[in-house]
This record gives C-alpha cells, sequence and structure tokens, in this order.
C-alpha cells in the first residue's frame, strides 16, 4: 500500500472557533432579516394610514356627524403644532367649510381654463328643423 497523508484533526479549540465564526455569521444574518421586516412593516404601516386617512378625508364630505367625531378626535389627538398646522381645515367646522368653497371655486376655474364649463358648444353644431337648415321646411334651392 501507498504512503497515506495523516489525518489531522481539529483541536476543541479550533472547532469552538469554527462555531463561533458560524454563530456570529447567523447573528448577522438574523440581524439583517429582522431589519428587512421592520422595513417592510414600516411600509405596510404607512400604506395603511395613507388609504385610511384618505377613506376619512372622502368620507368627511358627505357625512357631518362624522366629520364632527373627526374634528373633535384631531383635537384631542393631534398636539404637536407642526402637525396641526398641516390640517388646519380638518381642525375647525368653519375652515372646513372654506376650504371646501375655495376648493370648490379652484376646480370650477380649472374646468373653465380647461375649456369645460364654458358656453361654448360641446361638440359639432347640427341644425335644427325650423332654424334655417335644410330641414327647415322653407324654400328650397333648386
Amino acid at each position: 500500500m501507498g504512503a497515506s497523508m495523516p489525518h489531522v484533526r481539529k483541536t476543541v479549540e479550533e472547532l469552538i472557533a469554527e462555531e463561533e465564526k458560524k454563530a456570529e455569521q447567523v447573528r448577522v444574518r438574523m440581524a439583517e432579516l429582522k431589519a428587512r421586516q421592520r422595513g417592510e412593516d414600516r411600509k405596510r404601516d404607512n400604506h395603511r394610514k395613507i388609504v385610511v386617512g384618505a377613506a376619512a378625508m372622502a368620507h368627511i364630505k358627505i357625512d357631518a356627524q362624522f366629520r364632527k367625531e373627526l374634528i373633535a378626535a384631531l383635537n384631542q389627538a393631534v398636539t404637536d403644532p407642526k402637525h396641526r398646522a398641516v390640517i388646519p381645515d380638518l381642525l375647525d367646522e368653519k375652515a372646513f367649510q372654506e376650504s371646501m368653497r375655495v376648493a370648490a371655486k379652484k376646480a370650477a376655474e380649472e374646468a373653465k381654463e380647461a375649456g369645460q364649463g364654458t358656453d361654448e358648444p360641446a361638440g359639432p353644431v347640427r341644425p335644427q328643423p325650423g332654424k334655417g337648415g335644410p330641414d327647415s321646411g322653407g324654400p328650397r334651392p333648386t
């Protein structure tokens, strides 16, 4: 038989060092995964807030009682001046009504600028009977 290389055994200290290195790699990977999960949870939570906020904003325009309750809830819950500064029209009924008037006026102006809501006809004009058109019943050219 040929000469074989002697099998080198690792010491217990070397085995421990290898396992500690693997354990550290697992801790790092777990920390990365947990950070990723927190990011996904934060995105989902922000999306939910946007959806719920949009629904509430739409509903306050059609339900006065809901609007009154939301105003009360916002006045109680939103205490930071910088947060209150972005929702002044939602903190007071009179301010809300004024913001709705301003928004309606702006929408009407934008529609007028876009050619909508003007006195101009929307499409081609067809002669009507009795108004001088070909079917008016008057004399026809021969």
